[in-house]
């Protein structure tokens, strides 16, 4: 796991001033977002054993995750289908007393989902999820696969959060508005490759790690990194 102290320093050079306790909080909060637009941060949970009966049933997500949003869901070989609590409530009035073969989810939060109708068997690892996760609120580490994948986004969302503040010795709107341009690029790509659609998407920004182009580069944040 790659912790966001690690990225702390590649951040500090273009906020002079800023306290790392800052910098670290809006990584997360920048990788959170990144998380939530894209949905790029895609984990296959291990298999659900369903008890006939009970229709809600707990998320197991790696620790200092939550789930975002369920991708795709799958009830002993077959799929199933989204469903949102009011097209619940109309469209399956009296689930609560139906049990069946479960036909649809309804992601209830973070932590937990339901089935409808309502199982009526006990099934060993009958449920498969797909789902896309972001980091806790808390949370002090990230997956280092996706923290590599996915470093320049997670730089470029904290620089424009950072930029952005006011009356600080760091603020810059004028740069944080080019760092938010170049944030969205990254979650527009994260997103097309993590639906499969990453058909090389022309790069309308060239870039060489954290730092605007020298055509955009502004004098007080022109430094570059050395990697």
């Amino acid at each position: 796991m790659a912790t966001f102290d690690s990225l702390v320093k590649e951040i500090l050079p273009y906020v002079p001033g800023c306290p790392e306790t800052l910098v670290k909080s809006n990584l997360r909060a920048a990788t959170i977002e990144f998380c939530e637009k894209s949905k790029a941060f895609v984990k296959d949970l291990d298999p659900i054993t369903t008890a006939s009966g009970t229709y809600e049933y707990d998320f197991d997500q790696p620790i200092g995750t939550s789930v975002h949003s369920i991708l795709w869901a799958i009830y002993d070989g077959d799929d199933l289908d989204p469903i949102s609590p009011r097209s619940l409530e109309l469209n399956f009035p009296d689930w609560r007393d139906r049990s069946s073969m479960p036909k649809v989810y309804l992601q209830k939060d973070a932590d937990k989902f339901w089935l409808i109708p309502i199982p009526n068997s006990t099934l060993a690892n009958a449920i498969q999820l797909s789902v896309a996760l972001k980091p806790t609120r808390t949370a002090s580490t990230i997956s280092t696969a996706f923290s590599s994948d996915y470093r320049d986004g997670i730089l470029y969302g904290t620089l424009y959060r950072l930029l952005r503040m006011p009356s600080r010795a760091w603020s810059d709107m004028y740069a944080s508005a080019d760092y938010l341009g170049l944030f969205n690029q990254q979650i527009a790509e994260a997103e097309l490759r993590a639906r499969g659609g990453d058909l090389g998407v022309r790069r309308l920004v060239k870039y060489r790690g954290v730092g605007l182009t020298k055509r955009k580069r502004y004098k007080k944040y022109g430094m570059e990194l050395d990697y």
